[in-house]
């Protein structure tokens, strides 16, 4: 899937029209595949589905995505809803934390380029390991790269058995 960058002075190509829910990238991915092509199914929620990204230069960078039904806002969603979405991500957040030596976890509910309803967790570490230590994460470095595979499948495996044991 390519999406198109806005400029400094727009916003993506299709956006309102994807914010609406018409053609929306997020709501394309084949939800009961264990590879969506941007990342690794992690666990599957209440109202949602965790995956680990394959972009970006920040390991074990996650994305947790409504899937109950499109929504672009947080504030689309039903009280019952709402806290589903957000038990979904501590359960993530829980287990990032056990698997990974973190000194925080950032979390962001953006959607400026995919207005879908969706959860980055940013695992933040000591330095050298962080792009960015004390200091907010440039999204750019959470965008451009790739994951080394071989790394990303067995972080994969590593926090799937985490999860499974958290039930």
């Amino acid at each position: 899937m390519t999406l198109s960058q806005p400029s400094a002075a727009s916003w993506p190509e299709d956006f309102l029209a994807h914010r609406g829910g018409r053609d929306c990238p997020m709501c394309r991915n084949d939800w009961q595949a264990n590879d969506i092509g941007w990342g690794l199914l992690l666990h599957r929620g209440e109202v949602s589905q965790s995956y680990l990204w394959r972009s970006g230069q920040v390991r074990g960078y996650t994305i947790v995505i409504f899937t109950a039904r499109h929504v672009a806002e947080p504030t689309e969603l039903s009280k019952e809803e709402a806290s589903a979405f957000w038990r979904d991500t501590l359960t993530l957040g829980r287990a990032l934390e056990q698997h990974y030596e973190l000194v925080k976890m950032n979390y962001l509910l953006l959607g400026n380029v995919i207005p879908h309803a969706h959860w980055h967790l940013v695992p933040r570490r000591e330095a050298p390991q962080d792009p960015a230590p004390g200091g907010p994460v440039c999204f750019s470095q959470l965008d451009h790269g790739r994951q080394d595979e071989v790394q990303l499948q067995r972080d994969a495996a590593a926090l799937r058995l985490v999860l499974g044991g958290m039930a």
